[in-house]
């Protein structure tokens, strides 16, 4: 193979394999150029036996760390060793054998041993006859480039598993946090509505306005981590603007005319009466503002202001006479868990402000704010919401109607309460009766569809997460009986607030979709609304409670918060239902033999156990669900195996209450201390 050099004069020559010097011609340039590419350029001869290399370039060498002398005249495999894909060099030889071109990025090791990712391009060279007279071979070494698309996946992947976490955090944080706070919330409303002396409707009513910040809090953190982890979507649709002022107007009313405070709205009368937008979330942000500007407003009013913009946006103002907020407060205000300054009357969770930032980013616009102190702030907003064309204008004036009152106590509906969890059950259904109607109850998704194929119902509340069935599976099933019992209206009741759940409720079938934890007027309010459409039916007598067995190694602490929430004379009862939904459920899960069902199990115990301070039943409850989970087979049949005599101890530590004596109902089954 004839070789390029230069002469003493810089002139390009060849040199042949037999010594001879000549002038390089275009071919000699084209030499030259090989020579000196950064990439590394082999040619093999397969006209040789073994197809031995008969040329590299400079490249070549620098690449793999071999000198032309120790290359020439072997095949390339000695590049190869440990660490070579096989399936690559199958593939290498399968070219060479079809006479194709091929291109694949495989495993070589350079002289010192270390190994470098190399991408070859291997290609046959025929002459004008067709005869195959070489392989020319382009190589580069790409083991910084892999490295870097390594570390990108790598990147990707943890990525993924901070989105998995936060999206599991969210569902942790909607479901078991709600949950309890619709017993607590619920407890708390049907507490305040029996007769309290002074001081005991005082300590309620702190207790409630507690419950209501915390439910206030865990909501802005949900909505905050949908919006940072992507999950939070907009979802336009026509709405009627003056329907979003009322609501906020009305939310608002009594929280301003406790503090002597005028509560008002004005709509620009060049304003479309329906507008193109997420009702919902314009809903959210208007509430937030207007709210903080009652927080802070110790006289005077707060007046929500919108108008038409020039450019086509609709611009919301809240503007209020309060303490105003200082310029070095202003500058941070839109961040999150900025908080009023220590020592000021009001403060919250520092989230609001900062997920109506985001919020109304989300929905194309911008919000800002203008205040002196003293004298009182205006938040604004604007965002682009299309008209729906010849809807007329709205309302130019709006104010709070009057506090609505819940339905007489002569309402009339038959309603069917599927719902698991016994404190749950007795929540909703004390407001339900105690309005009027008359409720039976369905312990699982099953249970519901079997009632719903037997009885006529006016409504069905349907829990999402039950035993055996979920309200997703019994709901489809109910709509599968043929007849009016097939069509009777379900609304969802649940603490799981994650994106596209209220859509697969009416995927399912539902006709609503309420979430946890319910003030007792929404609950009302979203009964009767349902049921001002149907005929009435005559009321039954209610069903009998349920008999108890035993009362639950204890946390008396929690028990004696548990008590002052219920109330006198309505935490035995509880304890009752409590010890009896353990029995049944402990039995139950011993004739499962899928973990899955047992992990669903354990769960809802976990979560009851908790409420009444039953610790230790809590805590194996928990290892069972984990055991479960992680397919721990052993594990689970041992906590399963231990959980009977253990649920028993823990009923029987709880006090007795008076006139019962202990193991009454358990049929035959002592306790022990």
């Amino acid at each position: 193979m004839p070789r390029l050099r230069r002469d003493e004069g810089g002139n390009a020559l060849l040199e042949g394999s037999d010594g001879t010097v000549a002038a390089a011609g275009l071919g000699g340039v084209l030499a030259l150029a090989i020579a000196s590419a950064p990439t590394g350029i082999t040619v093999a001869d397969p006209s040789l036996p073994d197809c031995p290399l008969v040329f590299c370039n400079p490249a070549f060498s620098k690449i793999t760390g071999y000198p032309a002398e120790e290359v020439l005249g072997r095949n390339c495999r000695f590049l190869q060793g440990p660490g070579t894909e096989k399936s690559v060099v199958r593939q290498i030889r399968r070219a060479i054998a079809e006479q194709k071109p091929i291109t694949v990025e495989f495993t070589n090791h350079r002289k010192d041993g270390r190994r470098f990712t190399n991408e070859l391009r291997l290609a046959p060279v025929f002459d004008p006859e067709g005869r195959l007279v070489a392989y020319v071979g382009i190589q580069h070494d790409v083991t910084a480039r892999k490295r870097a698309e390594r570390e990108v996946e790598k990147a990707r992947r943890a990525a993924e598993r901070a989105n998995k976490e936060k999206s599991d955090f969210l569902a942790f944080t909607s479901h078991e946090v709600r949950t309890p706070l619709h017993g607590v919330m619920g407890t708390l409303s049907l507490l305040l509505d029996t007769p309290l002396d002074a001081e005991q409707r005082a300590y309620a009513e702190t207790a409630r306005r507690c419950g209501a910040t915390l439910l206030h809090t865990v909501n802005e953190l949900l909505d905050l981590s949908k919006i940072e982890a992507g999950k939070l979507d907009i979802h336009p649709a026509p709405f009627r603007l003056a329907d979003v002022v009322k609501d906020v107007l009305d939310l608002l009313a009594p929280a301003a005319a406790e503090k002597g405070i005028d509560l008002s709205a004005s709509l620009d009368h060049l304003l479309p009466a329906e507008l193109i937008g997420d009702a919902t979330r314009i809903r959210q942000v208007l509430l937030n503002l207007a709210d903080n500007a009652v927080k802070f407003t110790h006289r005077g009013s707060v007046e929500i202001r919108l108008a038409a913009l020039p450019d086509g946006h609709v611009g919301f103002a809240v503007t209020d006479t309060g303490i105003g907020i200082p310029p070095k407060l202003r500058a941070k205000l839109f961040t999150r868990f900025t908080q009023a300054e220590a020592g000021a009357e009001q403060s919250g969770s520092g989230l609001g402000l900062a997920i109506c930032k985001r919020l109304v980013a989300l929905m194309g616009g911008q919000i800002a704010v203008d205040s002196t102190p003293g004298r009182g702030s205006t938040f604004f907003f604007d965002l682009p919401l299309p008209p729906v064309p010849e809807s007329g204008a709205p309302p130019t004036r709006l104010a709070p109607r009057p506090e609505l009152a819940p339905p007489p106590a002569l309402a009339h509906g038959r309603i069917l309460l599927a719902e698991d969890g016994k404190a749950n059950q007795l929540v909703a259904a004390a407001i339900l009766r105690k309005a009027g109607y008359t409720v039976e109850l369905a312990r699982d998704g099953a249970e519901a569809v079997a009632a719903a194929e037997s009885g006529d119902y006016d409504l069905i509340l349907m829990d999402l997460r039950m035993p055996l069935m979920d309200g997703y599976a019994a709901t489809r099933a109910i709509r599968q009986i043929r007849g009016p019992r097939g069509r009777v209206p379900i609304i969802a009741m649940t603490a799981s607030v994650m994106p596209g759940d209220a859509e697969r409720c009416l995927e399912a079938g539902m006709d609503g979709h309420l979430a946890k934890p319910l003030d007792r007027l929404e609950l009302l309010r979203a009964v009767e609304k349902v049921l001002d459409s149907r005929p009435r039916r005559p009321r039954a007598p209610a069903p009998p409670p349920e008999p108890g067995l035993l009362p639950p190694l204890l946390d008396r602490e929690t028990l004696e918060e548990l008590r002052a929430a219920v109330g006198p004379g309505r935490l035995p009862r509880l304890i009752s239902v409590f010890a009896a939904e353990t029995k049944e459920r402990v039995r139950r899960m011993h004739g499962l033999t899928d973990p899955a069902r047992i992990e669903e199990e354990a769960h809802t115990l976990k979560a009851s156990a908790a409420t009444f301070g039953a610790i230790a039943l809590r805590d194996a409850a928990g290892r069972l669900e984990e055991a479960c989970r992680l397919g721990d087979e052993t594990a689970w049949r041992d906590i399963l195996d231990s959980l009977p005599g253990l649920a028993e101890r823990s009923i029987a530590a709880f006090p007795q209450p008076r006139g019962e004596r202990r193991g009454e109902g358990a049929e035959g089954e002592g306790g022990e201390d």
